[in-house]
């Protein structure tokens, strides 16, 4: 199972952590490592730190969590160095995932949003131009209702499943659905990387 970095973008600053952050990164985590930036001011206000993507991404292999509202946005990750993205339903409703293949290579993913999936139905549960999904639900909020569960599990044997976690106690359940990574805090990091 992949254990890759979050890091939070909100204001135009890295949450939780000091100004030196960008500095001290590469103390944490080797060169060329995934790490995955879920960007506030992309996703609440249209608003992507592609400064901060572009900086990093002459270290690191950057997956990029904005909610990218057309294909402009898409070239502009690209351009920034993204070398995946994360896409979001609710943000731009009437994606292609072909015209996006079309102009990149990169991996596109999209985050798995339930309440939208029930609103219009539990469609392209497998769409073979994604590279996969993105989980942001908890344990918690899975285990509450049976048809996201079952919804969930579906999922899991037909994608490649990504998801966020912040105990790592919760390692073997993500481990039961057969999920590919997780996606956890810059400061849990080590903590879960020395867990596996």
């Amino acid at each position: 199972m992949e254990i890759i970095p979050l890091i939070k973008l909100k204001k135009r600053k890295i949450l939780d952590y000091p100004k030196s952050f960008l500095k001290d990164i590469s103390n944490e985590i080797d060169e060329d490592e995934k790490v995955y930036i879920l960007d506030f001011d992309g996703i609440d206000k249209d608003k992507p730190n592609f400064c901060t993507v572009q900086r990093m991404a002459s270290s690191y292999d950057i997956w990029f969590d904005f909610s990218p509202k057309n294909l402009g946005d898409v070239v502009d990750a690209v351009m920034a160095g993204a070398q995946a993205i994360t896409l979001r339903k609710t943000q731009w409703p009437d994606i292609k995932i072909s015209d996006i293949k079309d102009i990149t290579e990169n991996e596109i993913y999209t985050n798995i949003e339930f309440d939208y999936m029930l609103k219009n139905g539990f469609i392209d549960m497998k769409n073979k131009q994604l590279d996969g999904l993105v989980n942001f639900y908890s344990r918690k909020e899975i285990e509450s209702s049976f048809q996201n569960s079952d919804y969930f599990k579906t999922i899991c044997k037909i994608n490649t499943i990504f998801t966020y976690e912040s105990n790592i106690k919760n390692l073997s359940f993500w481990k039961g659905f057969g999920v590919k990574g997780i996606l956890v805090d810059f400061d849990k990091y080590k903590e879960f990387k020395n867990g596996l």
